[in-house]
């Protein structure tokens, strides 16, 4: 909706990340259909009829100054957004750590100060009321993804928030970490949008996901065919696949987390087989069948 307001409008500008103080100039129009995204329209540009109109259909927001920052979580900021010099760290290893709650009303004042216990030494940006970014280095780089699950956990019993984390990979140049910002950022949107149960997203957790909703219409239709409709017909069959994929194609790993026995397990991948002919021990085949099922667990349009 935003961008076919922003034809009206050609000076504005549209963002995906919160505006920050030096944005005053502009009035910011906030959509909150979805991902939350943000229209400016320069003060100048719009008379006050527009701008009324607008308040009735979105959000009107200001341009405040962001949340009380330490100096060296102000020099990331600039550096971040306004490109400004790189901060001391920089040239260590450095790992960017996005986080997003989906709860729709939560007070963020007490949950992010205990988010913000799990990581004391290292600068916290918080955007808004439900997203922000934990720059780690040293020590918490050994972070790994049942860490940042356990303390989603944590925060959910103690504030009923569901918290979710992108883990981005670790850098260490100027550039590539302010380029690596707002490309992982893009993904972790992406990636809640495609994979709405996770809680700990990473590239490669997102990234089949994202090329199997990208698939051209014609080899979905042949998913649809061969493999699609056999799984959505067989939960059990579909979880059993996915699962199994999903551990490395590992029999006995797979039959522990699907709480199964290794012959049962062994029966159902029989079964696949038997059903679509395709051979699930081979690299290809694999890497067609996850997507399948992927696509499967998705709502039938």
């Amino acid at each position: 909706m935003l961008k076919k307001l922003q034809s009206y409008f050609p000076t504005s500008i549209l963002l995906n990340l919160p505006p920050q103080s030096s944005f005053d100039q502009y009035f910011w129009i906030k959509d909150t259909q979805g991902e939350p995204v943000w229209l400016g329209i320069p003060k100048n540009d719009i008379q006050d009829e527009q701008l009324e109109l607008l308040s009735t259909l979105f959000e009107v927001v200001d341009s405040k100054p962001s949340y009380q920052l330490t100096e060296g979580e102000k020099q990331w900021q600039q550096f971040l957004f306004h490109e400004g010099t790189p901060p001391t760290n920089i040239g260590k290893e450095i790992r960017l750590i996005h986080f997003h709650i989906s709860t729709k009303k939560a007070d963020s004042t007490e949950w992010v100060k205990a988010l913000r216990e799990f990581f004391l030494d290292s600068p916290f940006i918080q955007f808004d009321e439900k997203s922000g970014i934990i720059i780690l280095d040293q020590i918490d780089l050994g972070y790994g993804e049942d860490d940042f699950y356990s303390i989603s956990s944590t925060l959910e019993n103690d504030f009923f928030i569901r918290l979710e984390f992108y883990i981005g990979k670790k850098r260490n140049t100027a550039l590539e970490i302010r380029d690596a910002f707002f490309l992982e950022r893009e993904l972790f949107i992406e990636g809640l949008s495609l994979l709405p149960k996770e809680r700990i997203f990473t590239y490669e957790k997102i990234f089949p996901s994202l090329a199997a909703a990208s698939l051209p219409a014609i080899p979905i239709k042949l998913l649809e065919s061969d493999v699609i409709d056999i799984l959505r017909k067989d939960s059990e069959l579909l979880e059993s696949m996915k699962v199994f994929l999903e551990n490395n194609s590992n029999t006995s790993l797979a039959a522990k987390k699907l709480y199964i026995h290794r012959n049962t397990l062994q029966y159902r991948l029989e079964k696949f087989t038997e059903l679509t002919g395709m051979n699930i021990k081979t690299f290809n085949s694999a890497i067609t069948i996850y997507l399948a099922c992927l696509l499967a667990e998705r709502p039938s349009s």
